[in-house]
């Protein structure tokens, strides 16, 4: 797999996973629409009944049946087509927009934190959230939302930016004994301080 075109990725970045939203979401924004399409039906003929002139009605009405059922469908679609997201080897990616382009990039090295939700439907449905923190952020830095299988790309983003952080542990100078006599120093001084008193 390449990068995309959209993704700002460095020279040698070799993808590990993409994706989008799942499908199922447009079967949703369909399936609101169609309500929203009977709502405005039951309208027309309940103004039909009462006396207005059918035309007029009949005309009206279909207008704001059809767009009573292309807001919901329409920006469900549009918001899957227009949404993706790309994992790297040294960041992930998440596009979305349509008539302007927005792009997100979260090095690994910096994500602290990633975890995933699945509701009710998500469990029994298979699809759910998978929220990124980056070090020093308040709150999620990047949701990747309506995901199939949203603990495997859990797991995946946590494990690439693991390899890429080098698991963090290894940063820390010093060994474990070195530790040991630093706290035990530091023991030493605050007993020293609280006898003084």
């Amino acid at each position: 797999m390449s990068v995309p075109d959209w993704a700002p990725a460095g020279d040698g970045e070799t993808v590990r996973w993409q994706g989008q939203p799942r499908r199922r979401v447009v079967h949703l924004g369909v399936a609101a629409g169609i309500a929203a399409a009977l709502v405005v039906g039951g309208g027309v003929a309940l103004a039909v009944s009462s006396g207005a002139p059918a035309m007029l009605a009949a005309a009206v009405g279909v207008a704001l049946a059809v767009l009573a059922f292309a807001v919901p469908a329409g920006g469900a679609w549009l918001w899957r087509w227009s949404t993706r997201y790309v994992l790297t080897d040294a960041a992930l990616y998440h596009r979305t927009g349509v008539l302007s382009l927005t792009v997100t990039e979260l090095r690994l090295a910096k994500i602290q934190n990633t975890s995933y939700d699945q509701g009710v439907f998500g469990a029994a449905f298979g699809h759910g959230t998978v929220t990124v923190d980056t070090a020093g952020s308040q709150g999620a830095e990047l949701t990747l939302r309506q995901l199939d299988g949203p603990a495997a790309v859990h797991q995946r983003i946590a494990e690439s930016a693991g390899q890429a952080s080098g698991d963090r542990d290894d940063d820390i100078p010093g060994s474990l004994d070195q530790w040991r006599g630093v706290r035990t120093e530091l023991r030493e001084i605050r007993a020293a301080v609280a006898g003084d008193r």
